[in-house]
């Protein structure tokens, strides 16, 4: 009995909640978005580089090796900031008057809202550090976004900053082993800082970050690009960028930019 009993009860125990997975959509939502505007379709790789480039004309983007879409934001024309705790990209840039959002943050498995690792908004910690995993914060401060190691990371260094990592690279140079292949390749959204600009970017098909990292540093040398460090935002379950168009009559994007999330960049047109 005591067997049919415990079969009985593990029975009725409530089933695991469903893993969040973000969709994988792209597209363009004309403004004022309709009520019955649907989510639920993807452009190919080349539609969405048209409908990104179609977008803000300050803001320019390439397509490199055919997946990864790396947009260009100039430092003199726009200012970065770091939001949080379930806003989502078109409340950041309907609402909040910014150009361009790319993320998100690390998430919890079942909540795609709740940060993992370490968030601070306006100064305050949302969400402590976490000694383990994701090796770079990266912040804002006066001069724009900066990437520091973790361990080198205190509360008064940054206005806002949230954890992220791996890095991709570092100095400008390769810092992800080759070994990471032999993990599971995901969707991905990274942030690179330049000397005169940052870049956002996406891999709209699961890659690896070793690829990603080479990928980018040929395309920095063809480019004569001065970046130092690329940080991945994201991956396994969320890859979001999404622009505002040049006349503010649309939006283009790949990742479903009306969904609430941890934490996201944006940026937005300087406010001095």
């Amino acid at each position: 009995m005591a067997i049919a009993a415990g079969g009985g009860l593990a029975a009725c125990q409530d089933d695991p909640a469903p893993r969040f997975e973000a969709p994988l959509v792209s597209g363009v939502v004309t403004l004022p978005m309709p009520s019955t505007q649907r989510f639920d379709t993807r452009l190919s790789g080349a539609g969405t580089l048209a409908a990104l480039r179609g977008s803000d004309p300050r803001i320019h983007v390439d397509m490199v090796d055919d997946t990864v879409l790396v947009a260009h934001v100039w430092r003199a024309d726009y200012q970065p900031s770091i939001l949080g705790m379930g806003v989502s990209a078109m409340e950041a840039i309907l609402e909040r008057g910014n150009r361009l959002v790319v993320g998100s943050g690390f998430v919890s498995v079942f909540n795609p809202v709740s940060p993992l690792g370490l968030l601070q908004l306006d100064g305050k910690i949302e969400s402590e550090l976490t000694p383990h995993g994701y090796t770079r914060i990266l912040g804002v401060r006066t001069a724009g976004l900066a990437v520091v190691g973790r361990s080198d990371y205190h509360p008064g260094m940054f206005e806002a900053a949230v954890q992220v990592g791996p890095g991709i690279i570092q100095s400008g140079k390769l810092d992800i082993l080759q070994r990471e292949r032999n993990l599971p390749p995901y969707v991905r959204a990274f942030v690179a800082t330049c000397e005169d600009r940052w870049l956002a970017g996406i891999a709209q098909q699961p890659t690896h970050l070793y690829d990603l990292g080479e990928l980018l540093l040929a395309y920095f040398e063809a480019e004569t690009l001065a970046c130092d460090e690329v940080v991945n935002l994201s991956g396994d379950r969320e890859a979001l960028l999404a622009v505002m168009g040049g006349d503010d009559g649309s939006i283009a994007y790949f990742g479903n930019p009306t969904l609430p999330k941890a934490s996201i960049i944006a940026f937005g047109e300087p406010t001095d």
